[in-house]
């Protein structure tokens, strides 16, 4: 995954011949050699994406564990939750009920998770075009990332159950006692251990975490509004780009990014 290149299959041996001594200077090849270095850099477009309200309709899981919990809690409530959606459900919870002592949240936590890990995680769906979207830019050359505030042992189930986990260079999740808890440290760290040039780097997400984390890293962010933000957090959020649809983010990626014009061999 780091930059640099790759020997072509079958000639490893003598590429890399090739590639030592120009980078020495002892060969003709040593401009050839730093050019091709530099655009493969410049190359290295990269998405990340959140998960929930993303890439998939997570919402009857998680809604239905949450009103199952509350309801066998005793717990009376009134208007919409799709707020509790994304940040990872220890921070929700504590929003819910910020007058509750800490072991009634983690009781209601842990019956929360319970229901999630049992039949929650499988109530979700990929939204209509992701599949689309993502085949698309990886057949461009995209390096493709899921960053998210789900926890781990979910977000790789939910991957696999729907055929997703193909598309992705690396998972970057919460997990139990992360030094990584908020969703500007977890992509920090992604882009640290992956090498992102932020410059090159795109984050797309459906609530303000997701655009914050991107400005607190220098990372151009796309805020879809088909998932579970409203309209006035995603604007206080100030993302670079707003999308629409599923559909809506191909032209978004191209304008932002277009595809290197193809190199002949041979030719300067």
């Amino acid at each position: 995954m780091r930059s640099g290149c790759a020997a072509p299959r079958g000639l490893s041996a003598e590429w890399g011949k090739r590639r030592d001594a120009a980078i020495l200077g002892k060969s003709p090849d040593a401009r050839a050699w730093a050019a091709s270095d530099t655009d493969h850099m410049m190359m290295r477009r990269s998405a990340i994406f959140d998960l929930d309200g993303t890439l998939t309709d997570s919402k009857p899981g998680i809604l239905g564990c949450l009103t199952n919990t509350l309801e066998a809690h005793g717990i009376a409530w009134t208007g919409p939750l799709d707020w509790f959606i994304g940040p990872p459900a220890d921070y929700s919870m504590r929003r819910l009920m910020p007058d509750a002592d800490e072991p009634r949240r983690a009781a209601l936590l842990h019956h929360y998770r319970l229901c999630y890990a049992a039949t929650g995680w499988q109530q979700n769906s990929v939204y209509p075009g992701v599949h689309a979207v993502l085949q698309s830019l990886q057949a461009s050359g995209w390096q493709l990332f899921v960053c998210t505030s789900k926890r781990q042992d979910f977000t790789v189930r939910i991957l696999e159950k729907f055929a997703l986990s193909r598309y992705f260079l690396a998972v970057y999740a919460d997990t139990p006692g992360s030094l990584h808890h908020t969703k500007t440290d977890l992509l920090r760290r992604l882009l640290e251990e992956q090498s992102l040039d932020p410059a090159t780097t795109f984050m797309v997400g459906d609530r303000n975490f997701d655009i914050e984390a991107a400005r607190a890293n220098a990372v151009t962010s796309i805020a879809v509004t088909y998932g579970y933000g409203t309209s006035e957090e995603l604007a206080s959020a100030r993302p670079g780009h707003t999308c629409n649809a599923v559909e809506d983010l191909l032209p978004i990626f191209s304008a932002l990014a277009p595809s290197p014009p193809q190199r002949h061999p041979g030719l300067p």
